[in-house]
C-alpha cells in the first residue's frame, strides 16, 4: 500500500512493509520538514496588488509553508492577503513591506478571516483551521517589560487611556496626585500661576518680588506680567482718607442784565421838594421856614428808606479762592490673600 501524510505538517505516514531500501529517504526526509516547521526562515516577496499563496507539498521541507518563520518584502500597490494552509499550525510573520497598503493573512479558501499585520511589525498567528489569531491582538495577558518598550503607534489601555505617538495622552480621568511621575508636567518650567493656598504647591517656588507683595490684580488685554504702581492695597483702602487740604481754586465772573423796578414811596429815601410860588407884590404872608415875602415854597419830608430788590438774569464769572478738605469714608474691601508661584 502506499503511504499516507499527516494533515498538519504532510510527513510520510508510511505503510507496514512498504518503502523498501527508501525508508531511511522518507524517514530523513520528515525529519528536514520537521526542521523547517520548527525553525524555517523565510523571505517572500509579494510586492504588487495581487493575493499570495504561499506553497504546500506532502513531505516537502522547500514548501514555502513549511518555514517557522515568513518575512514579506516588496513594495504593495494595493491590499493583498497573504493565503496559508487550512490546517492547525502557528507562524511567526514580519511585514515588512512598503507602501501604503495592507498585508493580511488569511487560511486557504476563508478570504473573510483575514487579519492584518501592521507594516514593520512582527507578530505571531496561529491558525485553527478556518481562522486567524494575531497572539498580539487583544490577547495578551499580564506583560511584563524589563527594559524601554517603544511604541510607534498609539498605546491604548482598556479603551480608557490611549497614549499616542505623538506624545499625547488621552483620558476621561486619573487617579492619584501624580507625586512619583516624571516629565509628564502640564505646565512647562518657568509657567507662573496664581494660587489661593497658603504655600506653594510640590514642584513649585513662590515668587517674593517686593513688587507683587500687597498689590491688587488687573486684568489687561495687551501684554501681561507687568507690574506698577507705588501705593500698596492694604494702605490705600484700609482707613479713611483726607485729601486736597490745599486751596481749590475757584474762578469765574458775573455777567449780565438787571431789570427796572419801581419805587413804591416806603422805598425811596425821606427828602422835601422846593418851589418857587408869587401872589403878587401887594401880598405879603408867612410860608414855610421864612417871612415875609419869600420866593420858594418846602413840602413836608417824605419816604421811609426802606430796601428793594432788582431782578437779574445772566451768567457767573468771575474768581474765587478756599481751602476745603475732601474726605472718602473708610472701604473695607474683602479680599482673600493669594500667592504667585513658578513652576520649578
Amino acid at each position: 500500500m502506499a503511504s499516507t501524510y499527516s494533515d498538519r505538517l504532510k510527513l510520510e505516514l508510511m505503510e507496514t512493509g512498504a518503502n523498501a531500501n527508501t525508508w531511511g529517504n522518507n524517514t530523513n526526509t520528515n525529519l528536514e520538514t520537521l526542521d523547517a516547521f520548527a525553525a524555517g526562515y523565510l523571505s517572500k516577496d509579494v510586492a504588487g496588488a495581487s493575493d499570495v499563496t504561499l506553497t504546500t507539498n506532502n513531505a516537502d521541507p522547500d514548501a514555502e509553508s513549511s518555514n517557522k518563520v515568513i518575512e514579506f518584502t516588496g513594495t504593495l500597490t494595493g491590499d493583498i492577503n497573504v493565503f496559508i494552509p487550512a490546517v492547525e499550525n502557528n507562524y511567526i510573520f514580519f511585514n515588512n513591506t512598503s507602501g501604503s497598503y495592507t498585508l493580511s493573512i488569511a487560511p486557504t479558501g476563508h478570504t473573510g478571516n483575514a487579519v492584518g499585520i501592521l507594516q514593520g511589525a512582527h507578530t505571531i498567528m496561529y491558525c485553527t483551521g478556518d481562522s486567524v489569531t494575531d497572539l498580539f491582538a487583544n490577547s495578551l495577558g499580564n506583560l511584563s517589560v524589563k527594559g524601554t518598550a517603544n511604541v510607534t503607534g498609539d498605546f491604548t489601555v482598556n479603551s480608557a487611556v490611549t497614549v499616542r505617538a505623538n506624545g499625547q495622552v488621552d483620558a476621561t480621568s486619573f487617579t492619584g496626585n501624580g507625586a512619583g511621575l516624571t516629565g509628564v508636567d502640564p505646565f512647562p518650567s518657568g509657567t507662573k500661576l496664581v494660587f489661593y493656598q497658603a504655600s506653594a504647591p510640590t514642584g513649585w517656588t513662590q515668587d517674593t518680588a517686593s513688587a507683587l507683595s500687597n498689590t491688587a490684580l488687573t486684568v489687561v488685554t495687551g501684554t501681561g506680567g507687568g507690574t506698577g504702581g507705588s501705593d500698596s492695597f492694604y494702605s490705600t483702602f484700609g482707613a479713611s482718607r483726607t485729601l486736597n487740604t490745599g486751596a481749590i481754586p475757584v474762578s469765574g465772573s458775573v455777567s449780565g442784565t438787571v431789570g427796572g423796578t419801581t419805587l413804591s414811596t416806603p422805598q425811596i429815601p425821606s427828602h422835601t421838594h422846593t418851589f418857587p410860588y408869587a401872589f403878587g407884590p401887594q401880598v405879603s404872608m408867612p410860608i414855610g421856614p421864612g417871612t415875609g415875602n419869600p420866593s420858594t415854597f418846602t413840602t413836608d419830608a417824605t419816604g421811609g428808606n426802606g430796601s428793594h430788590s432788582h431782578p437779574f438774569s445772566g451768567s457767573l464769572s468771575g474768581g474765587a479762592t478756599s481751602d476745603t478738605p475732601l474726605t472718602i469714608p473708610a472701604m473695607d474691601v474683602k479680599y482673600a490673600n493669594v500667592i504667585i508661584a513658578t513652576k520649578d
